[in-house]
């Protein structure tokens, strides 16, 4: 949009109170955003103060058990989270020398699943191709393959991708579960317990409501809801004993199996989405060399996550 002649331009704020804001939100922590802008957690507080003054708005709400995004903040995190992915995309690539000696894969990855699921895996890639580098971008929104140095895609949906060639790599569901200490309240959990707990759920549409109609159940009434629209965040919080969650349990798998997180409904079956994860980009990038080596790896890799899907089935 351009402004109109004889107007000044909105000034922007402070780049650096931005910076700092886009990283706290995107950790939902103060400390891990000092820590990845190499900071102190007081100078990330004091930038994100004086950004809130600027906008006239407060960003996050504060609580002794930590932060959360009001409503404008997760209007200006969604934005300058594009931004700054954008940004970064960009100063990676033009700082890359022309002619790289290594063969590179170019990344993108809902947060999430590259939170809970691939990094705890990616050494293994990288242990097998010590001749490739790699870089990830972890971001919601659609690349352009066509447009944008991005090799592969790891997307969260229907499995539609016109224009791209598409691998599905593990179906979805979602699964009550507690952290031990909260599992231990009952010996054997009921739906009725269900009402005097904090019930924990992302953004999937009406979550609960689905669940409990799977059951056959009317849900109880006064229920007690929290969102986290990040689902990596929703399996920290259970993690954590503040609730119940109704997680994905791709994105819970491995704490399952440690035992860090406990089915409370072990007999009953996932809720299935209709959602999958899929491997995508262009048929082209995708029939040899380093990007195919990437997404055959995936493929490998989430054979385990099947498998979990159909014995939880």
């Amino acid at each position: 949009m351009t402004t109109p002649p004889g107007t000044r331009p909105e000034p922007l704020p402070s780049l650096n109170a931005l910076l700092a804001f886009e990283a706290a939100a995107r950790h939902a922590s103060f400390t891990r955003a000092a820590r990845e802008l190499g900071v102190t957690q007081a100078a990330i507080s004091h930038q994100v103060r004086a950004l809130e003054d600027d906008l006239g708005t407060a960003l996050f709400r504060r609580s002794p058990q930590g932060i959360s995004l009001t409503v404008e903040g997760q209007q200006w995190a969604a934005e300058l989270g594009v931004v700054f992915n954008r940004l970064r995309e960009a100063n990676a690539r033009l700082r890359r020398p022309r002619e790289s000696a290594r063969p590179a894969i170019s990344v993108s990855i809902v947060p999430s699943f590259g939170t809970r699921w691939l990094v705890p895996r990616l050494g293994r890639f990288l242990q097998a191709h010590p001749e490739l580098d790699l870089r990830i971008s972890a971001t919601e929104r659609l690349v352009d393959f066509s447009a944008e140095p991005v090799d592969i895609g790891i997307r969260f949906g229907h499995g539609s991708y016109p224009g791209l060639a598409a691998t599905k790599l593990a179906d979805d569901a979602l699964v009550v579960v507690a952290a031990p200490v909260v599992a231990r309240k009952h010996a054997g959990w009921q739906l009725a317990h269900l009402a005097h707990e904090t019930l924990l759920h992302d953004d999937h549409p009406d979550a609960w409501g689905s669940w409990f109609s799977s059951a056959a159940r009317p849900a109880p009434k006064r229920l007690r809801l929290t969102q986290l629209t990040d689902s990596s965040m929703l399996v920290e919080a259970a993690l954590r004993g503040q609730g119940v969650a109704l997680a994905r349990w791709s994105l819970c798998a491995d704490e399952l199996e440690v035992g860090r997180l406990v089915p409370l409904f072990p007999k009953r079956p996932p809720l299935r989405t209709g959602l999958a994860y899929y491997v995508v980009g262009l048929r082209e990038r995708l029939r040899s060399g380093p990007a195919a080596s990437f997404r055959d790896w995936l493929v490998k890799e989430t054979q385990h996550l099947r498998q979990l899907g159909e014995s939880r089935s």
